[in-house]
């Protein structure tokens, strides 16, 4: 009796092939499927104007999710991000009238330093990530509503430069696009030709491991959460500039739509595996998906419900994505 085993025909390895290819890049698909259901549902969508309206509005979100998924390839959190932007934004508010130049300076000081009181919480007082911006997320926002007392800031005959930076146009592109477009081509290049961004990968992987290849683990993960905190300052500046107004609530629950947009991009709570790419997919399916319901004057409270659902789908087709690599 022979022991060859018939190997299966091609055709199944074909089908194979073909739904693992599909679970690889899901994201991907998953976001050509909702421009194909958004250009259905409504003939709006696809009018320029519109396309540049929720691309501006994504921006901020933009900006603080690059931070946050860094931190999650760390395997940190970082939950303190939407405080901060409404501190940057109401030091900006209150500074400019003052002095421009140095209201934006010092917006990107707070958002720097308080992200470094983040590191320094977690590096030296050894408190879990979750735990140490969870207090600033809370100190944050109360920093911003002892100020204002609740009140909006608003923002009188700002300069054109500052207006620019959240109205204003380049070429046929919004300026808050071309930032967030600018930031995420810098922090591709970070992440994938320096130490930094191999030591980020590393960390979440396997923190021993680098410790024992003599990586400054405490040092790297310091410039982490300080990274996240001025990206989230960028955010609160865009958002005053192009409201003129800083709101005391500006940024209120920006890092659950951060965190969600780094989940439906891939990456993992795991730490080590993810990409920004994928996280910019993660924050088109957001933008895309609240500006289809809009269009067809679906409840907000439905949107938010929707949102949960597609972080549950993220999350199940990130881990079948890891199955598949491995």
């Amino acid at each position: 009796m022979s022991d060859t085993v018939n190997p299966p025909p091609p055709n199944k390895y074909k089908s194979a092939e073909i739904v693992d290819l599909a679970i690889r890049h899901s994201n991907v698909l998953a976001l050509i499927a909702l421009i194909v259901i958004a250009g259905v549902a409504s003939p709006y969508f696809f009018e320029w104007r519109n396309i540049m309206n929720f691309l501006r509005g994504s921006a901020p979100l933009a900006l603080v999710a690059i931070g946050t998924t860094i931190v999650i390839l760390s395997r940190g959190i970082d939950l303190s991000v939407g405080s901060l932007v409404g501190v940057s934004a109401t030091v900006v508010a209150a500074i400019i009238p003052f002095n421009p130049v140095l209201a934006v300076t010092l917006a990107l000081v707070s958002g720097l330093l308080l992200g470094a009181v983040n590191g320094f919480l977690i590096t030296r007082f050894n408190l879990q990530p979750f735990i140490a911006t969870l207090a600033m997320l809370i100190s944050g926002r109360g920093i911003v509503y002892m100020y204002t007392e609740g009140s909006n800031i608003v923002v009188r005959d700002p300069p054109k430069w500052f207006s620019f930076i959240g109205s204003g146009y380049v070429g046929p592109f919004p300026t808050p696009v071309v930032i967030a477009v600018a930031a995420f081509i810098c922090m591709i290049l970070v992440m994938r030709e320096t130490q930094f961004g191999r030591h980020v990968y590393g960390i979440g992987a396997n923190e021993e491991a680098c410790k024992l290849f003599g990586i400054n683990v405490k040092g790297v993960t310091l410039r982490i959460y300080m990274l996240s905190g001025l990206l989230s300052a960028l955010a609160g500046i865009i958002l005053v500039s192009r409201l003129t107004v800083a709101e005391p609530n500006a940024g209120h629950l920006m890092e659950l739509d951060a965190i969600s947009a780094t989940l439906i991009g891939g990456t993992t709570f795991t730490g080590g595996i993810g990409s920004l790419g994928g996280t910019v997919i993660g924050v088109l399916v957001l933008a895309i998906l609240g500006n289809t319901l809009n269009l067809v004057g679906i409840s907000p409270f439905l949107q938010m419900f929707l949102q949960g659902v597609i972080i549950v789908i993220a999350v199940l087709m990130s881990e079948m994505r890891q199955k598949v690599l491995k």
